[in-house]
């Protein structure tokens, strides 16, 4: 009798060992994680929007996220890190894809001082006239206030009006194409 209870006793240490070692891992594992999550704070900087009239802003990180923001306020909290401007949409439906172009410029967000993004409103229309042969070519320009440019949707067709002097001769709307 005596044997047996020494292999049961044996046996019932091993496994108490076996589960002191288990209890420890996932305490030491717990802790570990706590502390790299503490490590690895968001350090956050600002960004103030010089611009009007924004009904969603999309902005691309330098490592690729996008934030999004629906109605920003004048300033935003971000990440610290680069971003460029990706879709802007501004009230009355006119949008603005950067990525289509690659001028825009990149704006980095520090903790130290604000960044700024100038976007939106008020925005610049310009006309371009030329002749193509019989043709009278005319094309549409609207550029907000970084240089971005926009297009309006389809729903909004260019409108014109014809004035000689200070009266008006005509007011007609362009199709599309």
């Amino acid at each position: 009798m005596n044997r047996m209870c020494k292999r049961f006793f044996m046996h019932d240490l091993k496994f108490s060992v076996i589960i002191l070692f288990v209890l420890v891992s996932v305490f030491w594992s717990k802790e570990a994680s706590r502390c790299l999550a503490q490590e690895q704070k968001i350090t956050l900087g600002e960004l103030k929007i010089e611009g009007e009239h924004i009904e969603m802003l999309a902005l691309l990180r330098r490592d690729g996220h996008t934030e999004q923001f629906n109605e920003p306020d004048e300033t935003i909290k971000l990440a610290v890190g680069e971003y460029r401007l990706q879709d802007v949409r501004l009230k009355g439906g006119f949008t603005s894809n950067s990525l289509r172009t690659s001028t825009y410029h990149w704006v980095t967000v520090t903790e130290n001082e604000p960044a700024v993004l100038k976007v939106g409103a008020p925005l610049k229309q310009t006309v371009k006239i030329e002749w193509q042969g019989p043709i009278l070519q005319l094309n549409y320009n609207l550029t907000g206030v970084g240089g971005e440019t926009y297009a309006c949707t389809r729903s909004m067709r260019p409108m014109f009006t014809v004035f000689k002097g200070e009266k008006e001769v005509t007011t007609s709307e362009f199709e599309f194409g």
